[in-house]
C-alpha cells in the first residue's frame, strides 16, 4: 500500500546507533522510503550498524554516512528509531546533541520513536516540549523538563513522539506530520 503523503524530494536524516530497535528500523525505514523521500541513515560507527532484536543481536544496516561529518542543514527531517542500547550510544556522543539542536533551532520536523524520545532529555534538550512515549522513560522526560502527555502519538510543533506500538502505523503518521510542516514543491 503507498503513503498517502508525499515527501518525494525531501531528506530524511535517521540517526542511528548498534543496538537500534530492529523493527524500528527498518519498518520506519521501509515506510518512509514509500513516501519519496531520501533517507540517509547517520550512525557514530561507519560502515554498518548492528541492530537489536528482542533479546539478542539481529540484522545489520547500512550507514550512509557519520554524525561526525553530518550537517543537519543538509536534511529538511530527523527521525531516531527506538532501541535504548542505540540511544545510550548516541547520548553519549556529542554529535548528537549539535544535529539535534540544529534541527530544534531551524524548526525542522522531528520524530523521536518510542524510547527515542529519551535522547532529548540526555543531550539537554527537552525542556518545554510535550512529549508521549513508553511509561518507562516518563521519569527521565519529566526531570529533564518536558510535559509527558502519556503513550498515544504527540505531535508538538516540530515535534512527533510516541510509544510507537504499531511501527508501520507510526511511521505514517510521522509522514502526515512531515507532510504538514514542509511545503513540498512539485516538480516543475
Amino acid at each position: 500500500m503507498a503513503s498517502a503523503h508525499s515527501l518525494h524530494g525531501m531528506k530524511i536524516l535517521i540517526l542511528v546507533s548498534n543496538g537500534v530497535d530492529e523493527g524500528s528500523m527498518s519498518n520506519i525505514q521501509r515506510e518512509l522510503l514509500k513516501t519519496g523521500a531520501t533517507i540517509k541513515a547517520v550512525g557514530i560507527e561507519s560502515g554498518l550498524v548492528n541492530s537489536w532484536n528482542a533479546n539478542a543481536w539481529g540484522l545489520y544496516f547500512p550507514i550512509d554516512q557519520t554524525m561526525g561529518t553530518t550537517l543537519g542543514s543538509d536534511f529538511d527531517f530527523l527521525v531516531v528509531p527506538s532501541g535504548s542500547r542505540s540511544i545510550q550510544k548516541l547520548a553519549g556522543n556529542p554529535h548528537s546533541e549539535r544535529i539535534i539542536s540544529s534541527f530544534v533551532e531551524a524548526t525542522k520536523p522531528m520524530a523521536f520513536v518510542g524510547d527515542a524520545v529519551e535522547l532529548l532529555a540526555k543531550v539537554g534538550l527537552a525542556t518545554g516540549w510535550n512529549v508521549a512515549g513508553p511509561e518507562r522513560v516518563k521519569d527521565a522526560m519529566v526531570a529533564a523538563g518536558a510535559n509527558w502527555t502519556g503513550t498515544d502519538t504527540t505531535a508538538h510543533n516540530i515535534l512527533l513522539t510516541g510509544e510507537a506500538v504499531d511501527q508501520v502505523v507510526f511511521a505514517g503518521e510521522i509522514a502526515a506530520h512531515f507532510a504538514g510542516k514542509i511545503e513540498v514543491k512539485a516538480a516543475a
